[in-house]
């Protein structure tokens, strides 16, 4: 890991006490006009309060402790930008921290520990703020300990380098403690222990650490590869928990296990391969006497050698772990945070690499509030120009009239390229004033001629003509015109739109049936400009539907097979009772001008004896909802489905005949299901093998989170390598490969925004977890 860092400009040590991190006004002048930059802080805490204050005369940069974990504001001008690090609990533990802010072309980016924490787009720094002063622990609660500024953004790698390192409580100097240090774990019930290993090969194992008490015993071992952590209590076992994986392969491995936080956490080379609730420690061992390395308390050796181990009385964090690990930081930025353009936030992540290089990420833009529909959402792109490096400002692509939960919205944007025409197209839903999925009526709001079914406030029927003219429901002329953005007008004076919720205009006439539509967007210059929307709900959705929607992030479009160059979009829908769900593809074949629907997974599915049909769904354990569509390399269509199954796993189903039809839906034993998105993409690695990228939400903590991404070289038979890419809350993504063949992934958080973090692929193949 390289760690460049250019000479601090401001480098202040608190040897004296807090007031000697006080920045005087020469070195103020100084710093104040640097216009990018980082700036460090060690500091620790037992209590919430505030941290840090860069002030100035346009604005200022804030961070607290709030509920023991770092929240922080920028507001500059009219920007204003929550620092919202919900995932650094444990900073309140009373050790010292690094909290470092970092601002540069990308934007800005808060480190805890050494590793990116949160990150935003503004770009706020001194010279913009008009810096006045750098206040520290104003209140005189904490206790910082250094100060630093640079008058250059430092890299990642540098970062890391400069964060403090956590020390342990004891380290192993032989193969066993001495007696004294071994007693004094005994007090620790809570805590971490480190250890550095490595086999004699496949198939060697035996145990790395084992420490034994006066009422039980405590072991991390290597077993048939993989890792485990067992304590027990006389006759009983407080703990057993193994990780799957190949760590048996003669290499050396960081593995650590931590306990606390109500869970126990197990790592190695600085990733978690295993989070599960519940503690147990040395404490639970009684009056610890001996605690051995390499061996078990036998004699028996590791069939290999412990380099190193040591004890911390400290809950490390994932980003202390990852310091101690010296692992390599990833590139992570925002591009839709919490207030970018003065919106509430940003869900639901599509991200595509055109075959011109060009990298579209798509997004809802959710205007006033967080929530789905019913609300405000508009439909916003940014596009990168240069594999990712610098991306254009949001812009809006689609938008409909209305605001706050009466908004007419879109939402769940999917998007697919055409290779021959180099056509992008986008699908979308789109929903009335007020409506959403869990009140969308049933119907396809079209009449069987495909024109669109409209009501005034008696619910007199009116039918839309292909032209914008309005006809009664017999045929008869009528005195309005509906324009394509909705807008109505009675004798060529302008009387509401249809989109809008009921009673919200006073020139209200007529509205749109209260269902929910499907719309296409289109582009055919790689996303500089769009044509659209247009319907196309009657071709897809039936009567009987209420919901019909996208499963947000990315189509494909077949490479193989008598249906090479077909595109394929996954879909989910309901019928009239509203509360079980079907997911199906639509296909177009005409490079994305018709589109059809083909049978669901659940069209003929035997669940418990019972044969199912999407049309007549009523056991929720039958339920397919979200889902995204792979193909394999003999041309068949892998279907991998969010699901409410007690099974917990992900649900797969295969076509063999391009998307028309499935074969049985199975759950996926490697890949957990906590009712989230997931997404996968076909990927080339650099030797030239193609694989399946899968990523998801795998574990409720209890917020949905742990988002994993999983590698498989034989059509999602196996999963050989799995790594964990953020422990914490993290729900959406949408992945794309770069021209350059590295892995983008734009993922969310729900509430704070999205998040584009890029790396390479060996990222995931050096993984030797095959169950994270």
């Amino acid at each position: 890991m390289r760690a460049d860092a250019a000479a601090p400009q401001i480098r202040l040590d608190a040897r004296g006490g807090a007031d000697d991190l006080v920045v005087d006004a020469r070195t103020l002048t100084l710093a104040a006009g640097d216009a990018a930059g980082t700036l460090q802080l060690d500091v620790a805490t037992t209590i919430d309060g505030p941290l840090l204050a860069i002030r100035g005369e346009h604005g200022t940069i804030t961070l607290e402790v709030t509920d023991g974990r770092i929240d922080g504001w920028v507001r500059y001008q009219d920007e204003v930008r929550q620092l919202d690090a919900e995932d650094t609990v444990g900073i309140d533990d009373g050790r010292v921290h690094s909290v470092a802010l970092t601002v540069d072309a990308t934007g800005t980016h808060l480190f805890v520990d050494g590793y990116e924490a949160f990150s935003a787009t503004t770009t706020a720094w001194f010279a913009a703020l008009g810096l006045t002063s750098i206040e520290v622990d104003t209140q005189g609660i904490m206790t910082p300990s250094r100060l630093t500024v640079w008058s250059t953004p430092l890299t990642a790698n540098a970062v890391v380098a400069q964060s403090v390192v956590e020390k342990p409580l004891v380290e192993f100097a032989a193969a066993e403690l001495s007696p004294r240090d071994a007693r004094r774990l005994g007090s620790l019930g809570e805590g971490s222990i480190r250890a550095r290993y490595r086999t004699r090969g496949e198939g060697q194992g035996g145990v790395i650490l084992q420490g034994r008490g006066t009422t039980g015993t405590l072991t991390l071992a290597v077993e048939d590869g993989d890792t485990t952590f067992t304590v027990t209590a006389g006759d009983t076992q407080l703990a057993g928990v193994r990780a799957p994986g190949h760590w048996d392969d003669g290499h050396w491995h960081d593995v650590v296990l931590v306990s606390g936080r109500g869970a126990l956490d197990l790592y190695v080379d600085g990733f978690q391969v295993l989070h599960t609730a519940g503690t147990a420690f040395f404490q639970d061992l009684g009056q610890v006497e001996r605690v051995v390395v390499g061996a078990d308390l036998e004699g028996t050796r590791l069939f290999g050698e412990a380099q190193t181990a040591a004890i911390y009385d400290a809950v490390l964090s994932d980003h202390q772990v990852k310091r101690l690990a010296s692992v390599e930081p990833l590139e992570t930025r925002a591009l839709f945070d919490t207030g970018l353009d003065g919106s509430r936030s940003y869900r639901i992540p599509a991200l595509l690499t055109l075959q011109s290089g060009v990298i579209i990420a798509g997004a809802d833009q959710r205007v006033s509030i967080a929530n789905d529909s019913p609300n405000d959402i508009n439909f916003v792109v940014r596009r990168s120009l240069d594999g990712g490096r610098t991306w254009e400002p949001s812009r809006t692509v689609l938008s409909y009239p209305g605001s706050g939960r009466l908004g007419a919205s879109v939402i769940d944007s999917m998007i697919v390229q055409d290779r021959d025409s180099g056509r992008v197209t986008v699908l979308i839903d789109q929903f009335p004033g007020g409506y959403g999925q869990p009140n969308a009526q049933a119907g396809t709001g079209y009449d069987e001629r495909g024109r669109m079914i409209l009501t005034d406030r008696d619910g007199t029927v009116y039918l839309r003509e292909a032209d914008g003219g309005v006809v009664t429901a017999d045929g008869g002329q009528s005195p309005y015109r509906v324009a394509d953005d909705g807008s109505v007008t009675r004798d060529g004076r302008p009387a509401g739109n249809i989109h809008l919720a009921a009673g919200v205009d006073p020139d209200e006439s007529l509205l749109s049936a209260r269902t929910t539509y499907f719309q296409m967007l289109w582009s055919d210059d790689d996303g500089e400009t769009w044509n659209g929307p247009r319907d196309i709900t009657p071709q897809v959705k039936e009567n009987w539907m209420r919901f019909f929607g996208t499963s947000p992030g990315n189509g494909i479009q077949l490479e193989r097979g008598m249906h090479r160059g077909r595109l394929l979009m996954p879909v989910y829908y309901n019928h009239e009772e509203g509360r079980t769900f079907s997911c199906a593809a639509v296909f177009s074949d005409d490079g994305g001008r018709t589109w059809r629907r083909g049978a669901s997974p659940n069209d003929g599915r035997v669940l418990d004896g019972v044969e199912l049909s999407s049309r007549e769904l009523v056991d929720d354990r039958g339920s397919l909802h979200e889902s995204v569509l792979v193909e394999g390399a003999d041309g068949s269509v892998h279907a991998y489905m969010r699901n409410q199954h007690p099974a917990g796993r992900i649900a797969h189903a295969t076509s063999t005949d391009g998307g028309q039809t499935w074969g049985e839906v199975t759950f996926v034993a490697q890949i957990p299901e906590i009712f989230s998105q997931p997404n996968a993409i076909r990927v080339t690695l650099d030797d030239g093998r193609e694989a399946t990228v899968f990523a998801n939400a795998s574990q409720m903590l209890p917020f949905r989170g742990r988002g994993v991404l999983r590698m498989s070289f034989d059509d999602g038979r196996t999963w050989p390598h799995n790594r964990v890419l953020n422990p914490r809350h993290h729900v959406y993504q949408s992945m794309a490969q770069l021209p350059d063949g590295r892995l983008a992934v734009l993922w969310e958080r729900e509430w704070q925004g999205l998040f584009l973090t890029v790396l390479p692929l060996s990222w995931l193949t050096a993984s030797r977890s095959t169950d994270s």
